[in-house]
C-alpha cells in the first residue's frame, strides 16, 4: 500500500465547497491537499453542469435564496471574477387563484412579501403573512401540499386550471428551488426562505433576496481562477482519489484511506474535512447515522437559434412545466416531478408536448415568441432538444431527517463537515455551500489556535 506525505489540512471533495474551503485555508496560510475522485475545481455541483456535461452550454442559473449576499461577498475577494456571475434573478411566476388575473412576482422583492401585498385589504393580508408564519415555525414533518400536481396528462383547456395562488407558490418553489417534489418538502423548510423576519417585513427599502449564479462564468472563469489561487498559496492537489473509509480512535480520525490502496497517516494536530455529498459521506464515516433521499430531477434544453440578451426565468404552476430558463441559445425547462414518465412511449411527441406548453407560457408571461427564435428542421416542430435526468445537489433529507441537521456532529475532534446540508437555518443552495465555508473556516482556526 503506497503512502504519501500529509499535510495540515486535508480536504475531501474538491467541489465548490471544498475548492472554496481549500482556497480560503491556502491564502490563509495553511498547508492545505485537496482530494477529488475526479479532478477538483470541476464544477459537478451546479445543476446545469453537473445534470448536461454533453453540452456545457446547455446549462440553467442557480436562482438561490440570499438576503445576506454570502456568495456574492465571497467572489468579491476574486476581482478576476466578473461581477455578473451572481445576477438579479429576473424571474416571474404565474400563479392564480379562482377567477382572479394570474399574478407576476418578482422575486428580486421577495416572494412573502409579494403575497401579502397582493391580497386585497387589511383582513386579508394579516391573515396571508399568520399563515406565512405558522409554516415557518411548522414541524419538519409537516409537508407541502400541491393543488397542481397531476397523475396524467391534461387537455390544453384543463391544462392551467386555476388554484389557491398561495398554496401554489409554495409547490413550485419547493420544486425548482430545491430540485426535489413538493410533498417530500417541509413547510418549515420553505418557510425560511419564503417568511422574512419582522424587521426585514418592517423596513422601508428592502434589498433583494433572491439572486442567480451564471454556471458558464462559474465553471470557466471562477473555477479556474480558484485554481490558480489554490496552487500559487502553495495548496496541492490530489485528483481521481476517492475516499474509501476513515480508521479512527475513540476521539481522533488517524488515517484516510483511498481506492487507489494509498494512504494518509494523520499527525496529531492534522484536520480533516469532508465536504461530500451525503452518499459517500455516510458511506465514508457511517457514525453520523443520517440516511440521505437525494431527489432526481427531469428537464429538457432545447436548442436556441437566436439567442437571448440576457437571463430570463419563468417559474410556472403547470401540471406540466415548472420551470423555464431562457439563457444564451437554450431554454432549459424543469418539469413537473409527478408526470407519469413511464407512460410516454414516444420522445418527440412528448418533447413537442412541452414545447408547445412552453410557447404558450413564454408568450403569457414573459412576452417572448420562441417560433421566431427557433429554426426547427425537418419539420419537427420543435428545435433540438435533450432529455436531462440527475440527482440533484442536495434538496433536503427524508421526512423527519431535516430536523436532524441541528444535531448533526462530527464524531472525532479533528474532523468538520462542510456543505449546504450542514446550515441548520439554511436553505438548501449556495447560500448555504458559503455559508458552511465560513463556518469551517473559524472551526479550523479555532482548532490550531
Amino acid at each position: 500500500m503506497a503512502s504519501f506525505a500529509s499535510g495540515s489540512i486535508h480536504v475531501i471533495g474538491g467541489g465548490l465547497g471544498g475548492s472554496a474551503l481549500a482556497t480560503c485555508m491556502a491564502e490563509d496560510g495553511f498547508e492545505v491537499t485537496l482530494y477529488d475522485e475526479a479532478e477538483p475545481f470541476e464544477s459537478r455541483w451546479t445543476r446545469g453542469m453537473h445534470t448536461a456535461a454533453e453540452s456545457q452550454n446547455a446549462a440553467e442559473p442557480e436562482v438561490f435564496y440570499d438576503p445576506q449576499g454570502l456568495v456574492e461577498g465571497f467572489f468579491a475577494q476574486y476581482p478576476e471574477v466578473p461581477r455578473k456571475l451572481i445576477r438579479p434573478a429576473h424571474c416571474v411566476m404565474g400563479l392564480k387563484r379562482g377567477r382572479r388575473k394570474h399574478a407576476i412576482v418578482s422575486l428580486d422583492q421577495g416572494l412573502s412579501l409579494s403575497l401579502i401585498s397582493r391580497r386585497i385589504g387589511l383582513a386579508a393580508r394579516a391573515y396571508t403573512t399568520l399563515t406565512l408564519f405558522q409554516q415557518r415555525y411548522a414541524s419538519e414533518e409537516s409537508r407541502v401540499e400541491s393543488t397542481l400536481g397531476s397523475s396524467t396528462f391534461d387537455a390544453d383547456d384543463k391544462a392551467h386550471q386555476p388554484g389557491t395562488y398561495h398554496r401554489d407558490a409554495l409547490t413550485v418553489l419547493a420544486e425548482v428551488l430545491f430540485s426535489m417534489p413538493a410533498h417530500k418538502c417541509s413547510k418549515a423548510l420553505l418557510a425560511r426562505v419564503l417568511v422574512p423576519t419582522l424587521r426585514e417585513m418592517l423596513r422601508r427599502h428592502h434589498e433583494p433576496v433572491f439572486s442567480a449564479v451564471d454556471p458558464i462564468i462559474l465553471n470557466d472563469i471562477a473555477l479556474p481562477a480558484l485554481r490558480e489561487r489554490f496552487i500559487a498559496a502553495g495548496g496541492q492537489i490530489k485528483s481521481r482519489t476517492k475516499l474509501g473509509d476513515i480508521d479512527s480512535t475513540s476521539d481522533y480520525a488517524t488515517d484516510l484511506l483511498f481506492e487507489d490502496d494509498s494512504q494518509v497517516v494523520l499527525k496529531p494536530d492534522d484536520a480533516v474535512v469532508l465536504a461530500l455529498h451525503p452518499r459517500p459521506l455516510c458511506d465514508a464515516v457511517p457514525d453520523i447515522g443520517i440516511t440521505p433521499a437525494p431527489a432526481r430531477r427531469l428537464s429538457m434544453a432545447f436548442e436556441i437559434r437566436k439567442p437571448f440578451v440576457e437571463p430570463r426565468a419563468l417559474l410556472a404552476g403547470d401540471d406540466i412545466v415548472r420551470a423555464i430558463y431562457c439563457t444564451r441559445r437554450h431554454l432549459q425547462v424543469s418539469l413537473n416531478s409527478s408526470l407519469p414518465l413511464t407512460a410516454i412511449q414516444n420522445a418527440n411527441q412528448f418533447a413537442q408536448l412541452v414545447w408547445q406548453r412552453c410557447e404558450w407560457l413564454c408568450d403569457q408571461y414573459l412576452n417572448l415568441d420562441l417560433q421566431a427564435r427557433i429554426d426547427t428542421g425537418d419539420n419537427a416542430g420543435h428545435p433540438k432538444h435533450l432529455f436531462i435526468n440527475a440527482e440533484a445537489p442536495f434538496p433536503e433529507m427524508t421526512p423527519g431527517m431535516a430536523a436532524a441537521r441541528q444535531h448533526l456532529r462530527a464524531p472525532w475532534k479533528n474532523l468538520f463537515l462542510c456543505g449546504d446540508a450542514f446550515p441548520v437555518d439554511q436553505a438548501p443552495g449556495p447560500a448555504a455551500l458559503f455559508s458552511s465555508v465560513s463556518d469551517v473556516r473559524h472551526q479550523l482556526e479555532r482548532f490550531f489556535a
